[in-house]
């Protein structure tokens, strides 16, 4: 692919990404003052409110990156925004009177320029249409011709009462300075130190929903209230006293699922002839165990020692269940009767063991949890499971 090319597909991606990502917080800002709204991406526009499927406000967003771009009068952005706005008021002229537009840019409008007159200050309707007529009738752009038409062929009063119903916020956030005000928003939500993983998680079902959302026939609309929604749940994990999940509904990987297949953990149960079903949800119980915790891990949220403690409480209550097994059992005892007894102890686990880990109470947390514990060879089914342990020797050589 050209560098052109590939400079354009970027800058493309990155507006999409800019649009959804700006929704986010258009939608967070709107749950104070108008929680009954529903937003939309590319449906009715790049960016919609509505309500009862009548929009309320429209929404351009033009990102380019790093700020370049301007609003000058012969705008290419000013005037593509303008022959949207421009069909609808030839079509439907009291939409003018029910509907905000509003011009979403990064760019900046010079002073004195018919952008600047839009503004939400200082506004001037009747310079902003004087200098767009005049533009019209000056510029050779045949890109913009269209557009010119458009407007200059509707009624001065309609075109007075479009630039009424036009908002334009230019020197807008990009599109990573629109996650920073994201972050504003949620400040209180959570401590300060977890504020940017939940935003992570929060911008993570967002994309998530307007992905689902955009696969619809006709693009769906997302309510404001399912964000605010989103936010309590995400509050609420992240309370001092409680830890997020984020892998409670993970199947892992199909290359994950054949590389933990030879794992200790793994042979421990085929040595009780254990299932290939069970075997099955015991990968993917490890896995999801695994991720959980090494994300709390990676994000500060877990207390020091507090995973030592919670695997030692796990330890204790297999050691007595265990042992008793092995009481059970005589050096002539035949390998069958072993299997069994192997069996019973892992059933335990497997239907039966629940420890929660500060306020989480999820079954993969701990039997994923003692998968990992017989991964290290620290619990164990078989009663000879150390048998199979590795060596000093061997520990040293895999190393």
């Amino acid at each position: 692919m050209a560098t052109g090319n590939m400079h354009e597909a970027s800058a493309s991606a990155t507006g999409y990404l800019f649009q959804c990502r700006y929704a986010l917080l258009a939608g967070l800002r709107a749950i104070p003052d108008a929680p009954e709204l529903e937003i939309s991406i590319e449906k009715l526009d790049d960016v919609a409110f509505e309500s009862g499927g009548e929009p309320k406000q429209l929404i351009q967003t033009k990102h380019h990156i790093g700020k370049f771009g301007n609003l000058t009068d012969a705008s290419v952005d000013l005037w593509k925004t303008s022959l949207i706005w421009s069909k609808r008021a030839a079509t439907d002229v009291d939409s003018l009177f029910r509907i905000r537009f509003v011009l979403l840019t990064t760019a900046s409008a010079p002073d004195g320029s018919a952008a600047s007159f839009m503004r939400m200050r200082d506004r001037d309707e009747a310079k902003a249409d004087a200098l767009l007529v005049r533009a019209a009738a000056k510029s050779k752009s045949h890109e913009n011709a269209t557009a010119y038409a458009a407007y200059t062929s509707l009624p001065n009063e309609v075109r007075i009462s479009l630039l009424r119903a036009v908002k334009i916020l230019d020197g807008s956030p990009n599109i990573i300075d629109v996650h920073d005000e994201i972050v504003r928003e949620l400040y209180h939500a959570a401590r300060r130190e977890q504020v940017e993983h939940l935003v992570e998680r929060l911008e993570g079902w967002w994309f998530g929903t307007v992905i689902k959302a955009l696969s619809e026939s006709v693009p769906a609309s997302i309510p404001v209230l399912a964000i605010d929604q989103r936010v309590d749940e995400l509050r609420e994990e992240f309370k001092r006293d409680a830890l997020p999940i984020d892998f409670k509904t993970s199947d892992p990987p199909l290359a994950v699922v054949a590389e933990l297949d030879g794992r200790p953990f793994v042979q421990q149960l085929r040595r009780i002839e254990i299932g290939p079903p069970r075997i099955e949800y015991a990968i993917r119980d490890y896995y999801r165990a695994s991720e959980q915790r090494s994300r709390w891990a990676r994000e500060d949220l877990l207390l020091d020692g507090e995973l030592a403690s919670y695997e030692q409480t796990l330890v204790e209550a297999w050691e007595p269940r265990h042992a008793a097994a092995c009481d059970e059992l005589t050096p002539s005892c035949p390998p069958d009767k072993r299997v069994a007894f192997g069996q019973a102890v892992f059933k335990w686990v497997e239907q039966d063991a629940s420890f929660p880990l500060r306020s989480v109470r999820e079954r993969f947390l701990t039997h994923g949890s003692y998968h990992i514990l017989s991964n290290q060879f620290a619990v164990g089914w078989h009663p000879d499971f150390k048998s199979d342990a590795p060596t000093p020797d061997e520990k040293t050589e895999k190393k």
